[in-house]
């Protein structure tokens, strides 16, 4: 009984680390560029296209106080994540702008 214990546990680990997928890759790309990464608070996720993302984020400047929503634009590159930059807009403004400025 104990050894199935063990292998549920072991399968659900194994099915929850493979969730997150393209998200969960970005917000890696997103985290290594914040000053603050523990700060972070993530929105919404969108993945525009096969090679270009859009990922509202909110996280602590420098000055330790949080920037409010922004728009963290990615672009996939060799199959990884990549953050560009972060702006001042809206998700729909982030999603629609991208594929033109990140020439997918």
């Amino acid at each position: 009984m104990k050894n199935i214990e063990i292998a549920a546990a072991i399968a659900g680990c194994i099915l929850l680390a493979g969730c997150g997928g393209a998200e969960s890759e970005a917000k890696k790309a997103v985290l290594a560029n914040l000053k603050d990464p523990d700060s972070a608070k993530f929105g919404k996720f969108t993945q525009v296209g096969e090679n270009l993302a859009c990922m509202t984020v909110n996280a602590k400047n420098s000055m330790g106080g949080y920037t409010g929503d922004q728009q963290a634009f990615l672009k996939k590159v060799d199959g990884k994540w990549e953050f560009y930059f972060t702006q001042d807009v809206s998700h729909s403004m982030c999603i629609e702008t991208w594929p033109k400025v990140g020439k997918e």
